[in-house]
């Protein structure tokens, strides 16, 4: 039987319709059509359906295909006869890359480096000299020239076609890496789609690297949102931080002037004490030695006169004491009386100035590390200090530091408050128009939200240099409608201060409460079982005044605030920020 030779098929015949280049490999599919093998490999790789490019048939998953020899024998005889001289070697099965770059194999180009074929020349292949990551493909030096010339392809990266292939082809078939098998998550050839990748998912790998370029665009995004979030963290951490050092260096400069004060007044003392004690002590020594001195004198001369005597006494010549005796005999009268009163005294009048002292360094050994530490029992000290220890007690005693808001519901209808309901101060407009039975309509007050009925309670007030305010705490029944007068037979218990004066709204008159320095922080302790409402100078931890009654609160006490200053507002803050010690 005569062999059928390539001159009996066109060259149309033998083109495949995918690359439209002579058959390399070709394989037939089940409708009749034929392919290169790795031309119908790449397709059906980024197809969603498996179906043929011809006529459109689909097909149950990928078929089976296999190369179909005689046919890849005319096409390369064909070649050969049209194109001339031997077929250009491509990287395949028979010649893996890594065995032609171990040195294994000798090729026809006399290296053992296979030479890359240029991926756009048709018929015969010339040799490829440049490849681009960005196009997966290899270009000779007539077909790479738009790379070089065009501007469009200036953000292309070439490279050297042997560095370009290093990594980028598949070890079994010698084929560039040009699937992604999303079942075994990896990247294959177009060979290998039609073998052992047959029944998987697959897809180009430019699809794929769209697909994880937004997944990589998201944890962009997240790690970006991430630092973004900690950036603004570090910020409010080293405004905090500064605040810190701010607030520090205000309780240092404060300290350190408390210190010095005291220091100035231990040396002023110390001087006064010291000093006067050397004055009276130096008076009283001079007087003494003056006394020594005289007295000294008036001894050397008696003992001359005795000596006298008795030489006279002892003489043997009686002519002579005669004729000296009435000299010698001289009465002597002793001017030296027994009278104390001119001797030298010393007295220091030092008892209630030890006394007073002995407490100052009492209190300052009781300070340490920065707190008061008391060392005695209420028992064993005196009637005063007795209710200083009782009063430091219980100012420590808050078992809740309370966060206190404002209840707009009772506000005087001119009150402006803060949106966090923690500030307040009058206005000249209407700022309520809602009547409510709770609603203070003649008095410039406003309650807490929080009421208490049990327990013991604290909480703070930045008054600041406001004119005009009142603070304390108000019955629950307590009237609010109309003028009445605030004091604890109507349920008030309030400390009001204007025109640069304190006083206490008491029942009979009211009572002005005597303090040192301006209050700005006022305190405010409520003790229901007690019945006591106790204000302090939250600063300094010092009482300013005491509500007592008989007897346990009945029903529930609500903070009370009032101003009547239209500048400066009263602040309630988030916590107490000066807590009595």
């Amino acid at each position: 039987m005569a062999e059928i030779g390539p001159e009996f098929f066109s060259e149309q015949e033998l083109t495949c319709s995918i690359c439209l280049d002579l058959f390399n490999e070709p394989v037939s599919t089940p409708c009749g059509h034929n392919f290169c093998q790795s031309c119908i490999g790449g397709y059906w790789a980024s197809s969603v359906e498996c179906t043929c490019p011809l006529c459109k048939r689909p097909f149950d998953g990928r078929p089976e295909l296999s190369i179909n020899r005689v046919f890849a024998h005319i096409a390369q005889k064909y070649k050969q006869m049209h194109y001339g001289g031997p077929p250009p070697v491509k990287p395949r099965k028979n010649i893996p890359a890594a065995s032609a770059a171990a040195g294994g194999v000798t090729l026809q180009n006399g290296t053992n480096t296979p030479d890359i074929p240029c991926d756009m020349c048709t018929g015969r292949k010339e040799r490829a000299v440049s490849s681009c990551l960005t196009c997966i493909a290899s270009y000779c030096e007539t077909h790479v020239k738009p790379h070089r010339e065009t501007p469009f392809y200036a953000s292309h990266r070439l490279l050297d076609p042997h560095e370009a292939l290093q990594g980028r082809t598949c070890r079994v078939h010698g084929r560039l890496l040009e699937v992604f098998c999303r079942t075994d998550q990896r990247c294959i050839c177009a060979i290998c789609v039609l073998e052992e990748h047959r029944t998987h998912t697959t897809v180009s790998v430019q699809t794929e690297r769209a697909v994880k370029q937004r997944l990589l665009g998201k944890t962009e995004l997240d790690i970006q949102t991430s630092i973004e979030r900690r950036g603004l963290r570090i910020t409010e951490l080293k405004q905090r931080l500064q605040f810190l050092r701010n607030y520090a260096q205000a309780e240092l400069s404060e300290v350190e002037n408390v210190l010095s004060d005291v220091t100035q007044s231990v040396e002023r003392i110390r001087t006064e004490l010291v000093g006067g004690i050397e004055d009276k002590r130096d008076s009283a020594i001079d007087h003494g030695e003056r006394i020594v001195s005289k007295l000294e004198a008036e001894l050397s001369k008696l003992q001359e006169r005795r000596a006298l005597l008795e030489v006279q006494a002892t003489s043997e010549d009686h002519i002579s004491f005669l004729q000296s005796f009435e000299e010698t005999n001289t009465p002597y009268q002793d001017t030296m009386t027994l009278d104390t009163d001119s001797d030298p005294e010393l007295h220091f009048s030092l008892g209630e100035v030890k006394s007073a002292l002995g407490e100052i360094r009492e209190r300052l050994d009781d300070i340490h590390m920065g707190e008061v530490h008391y060392r005695h029992s209420v028992s064993s000290l005196p009637e005063s200090e007795s209710m200083m220890s009782i009063r430091s007690s219980k100012k420590k005693d808050f078992s809740l530091k309370e966060d206190v808001t404002l209840n707009p519901v009772t506000a005087y209808p001119f009150l402006i408050l803060s949106e966090d309901r923690k500030q307040l101060k009058r206005g000249e407009k209407l700022q309520f128009f809602r009547n409510s039975i709770q609603r203070f309509d003649v008095w410039s007050c406003i309650t807490a939200k929080e009421g208490y009925n049990t327990g013991r309670h604290y909480w703070e007030v930045n008054v600041g240099d406001n004119k005009d305010w009142k603070v304390g705490v108000v019955r629950d029944s307590a009237q609010r409608k109309g003028l009445f007068d605030m004091n604890p037979s109507n349920g008030y218990y309030v400390l009001w201060w204007s025109t640069n004066h304190l006083r206490a709204l008491t029942t009979s008159s009211l009572t002005k409460v005597k303090m040192t320095g301006r209050l700005r922080y006022l305190g405010v302790y409520l003790d229901c079982e007690e019945g006591h409402v106790t204000f302090y100078n939250a600063k300094t931890g010092s009482e300013i005044y005491s509500f007592v009654t008989e007897g346990a609160f009945n029903e529930r006490m609500f903070p009370l605030f009032g101003t009547a200053d239209k500048e400066i507002p009263l602040i309630l803050p988030a916590a107490p920020t000066h807590p009595p010690e």
